[in-house]
């Protein structure tokens, strides 16, 4: 997939929906275009799946990681870091952001609100509609809902993320992500790509999609699919 990426890009989704993947791959693939990202954790709800802990990884590929200081599930808003003000301030390289995808996790992004309005920015809602809260079209816009106004900023477009983990096949995909076409409809929001992972991307129907399509990397491997 080739990317034309705006200033800032910020992931956000629930729980499950595969954000931080996401935010790995897309940050890797600027790399593969000549950039050198900065890729921010702002997730400050999901304990297990954390940007974070693939820094050295990720130095090692081109990306350069920068979380705050002190992160942990019962911090309300993390202190403001320069470090992370400074990143997103930076005028030559495009940043990343990983974001907690809940009124608690998206409020860390609100300090740097006023910063990022002023830049090019998307915010993308990362949806995998076999988790629970995003499998209606309902879901999805309550969800939403509750991370503009915690965040202070918009929502620009969704990404589509249907997968049933290694249960996933090119159907349950392509049923999944016909509900993303009704949200994007319903929401007037576009749909910014379609995601699946390496082994399952040959069998997807790229032409039935409309939407570009990214073949992700897992760099977690655990009970669950990642936030």
């Amino acid at each position: 997939m080739t990317m034309t990426s705006p200033r800032i890009t910020v992931f956000t989704g629930r729980f499950g929906s595969g954000k931080t993947e996401i935010a790995l791959n897309y940050a890797l693939q600027l790399t593969q275009q000549g950039s050198s990202p900065y890729l921010i954790d702002l997730d400050i709800v999901t304990p297990y799946f954390r940007t974070r802990d693939k820094a050295e990884e990720l130095k090692r590929l081109g990306v350069r990681v920068v979380a705050p200081f002190a992160v942990g599930q019962h911090v309300d808003v993390p202190a403001i870091s320069p470090q992370i003000q400074g990143a997103i301030e930076q005028p030559t390289h495009p940043v990343v952001i990983d974001l907690g995808g809940d009124k608690q996790g998206s409020r860390a992004l609100s300090q740097y609100a006023p910063i990022v309005e002023r830049l090019e920015y998307a915010m993308y809602f990362v949806v995998n509609p076999y988790r629970p809260f995003t499998d209606s079209v309902h879901g999805i816009r309550e969800a939403i809902a509750e991370i503009q106004e915690s965040s202070r900023l918009r929502v620009s477009a969704l990404v589509s993320n249907p997968n049933l983990m290694s249960e996933t096949s090119a159907e349950v995909f392509q049923r999944g992500h016909q509900l993303l076409e009704k949200a994007s409809t319903a929401l007037g929001l576009p749909i910014a790509f379609a995601v699946t992972s390496e082994s399952l991307s040959e069998t997807v129907d790229r032409q039935s999609l409309n939407v570009d399509l990214m073949s992700i990397h897992r760099f977690f491997l655990m009970f669950d699919s990642p936030g």
